[in-house]
């Protein structure tokens, strides 16, 4: 499973929020028997960027004019192969539609944004945009799992 996960410029105390998240989703899902690789995309890399299965990239790894992942970026998100690709992106960041549609996945699947592009095989009408991103993930994996066993 790959998850695509995105953040407009953060406070330092809301930066700080945001990758208690990640890394309580991260912990959450190695007890779980998925393997999961999650890519970040934030304007300004944080400093602190380094774990296991989270790559992260910034404006920096981009190209300004057509907002396109550079080649590091996409070779990096291509090396790993997954089944399932998740967009937890509460916001439309066209890098992470750019990695969406370079996606290999089968099923791909991404919360409902306005104006979001549909590379996407279904899209999760999300109530409350601002809930933390486990309860986002167990939401989508919920569903999932009521597709998989009809």
């Amino acid at each position: 499973m790959h998850i695509l996960l995105g953040a407009s410029d953060l406070s330092p105390i809301q930066s700080e929020q945001f990758y208690r998240q990640v890394y309580e989703m991260i912990d959450w899902l190695q007890k779980q028997p998925y393997q999961v690789q999650v890519t970040i995309y934030v304007r300004k890399m944080p400093v602190e960027a380094k774990r296991f299965h989270v790559n992260i990239f910034d404006n920096k790894k981009i190209s300004w004019c057509v907002k396109r992942p550079k080649k590091e970026v996409m070779d990096a998100f291509n090396e790993t192969k997954s089944d399932v690709l998740l967009n937890l992106s509460s916001e439309l960041a066209y890098p992470l539609e750019y990695l969406a549609a370079a996606s290999d996945a089968s099923l791909k699947i991404g919360l409902k944004v306005d104006d979001r592009p549909l590379p996407y095989n279904f899209q999760l009408q999300v109530e409350d945009m601002q809930q933390e991103m486990l309860k986002k993930l167990q939401a989508v994996l919920f569903y999932l799992e009521k597709i998989q066993s009809k």
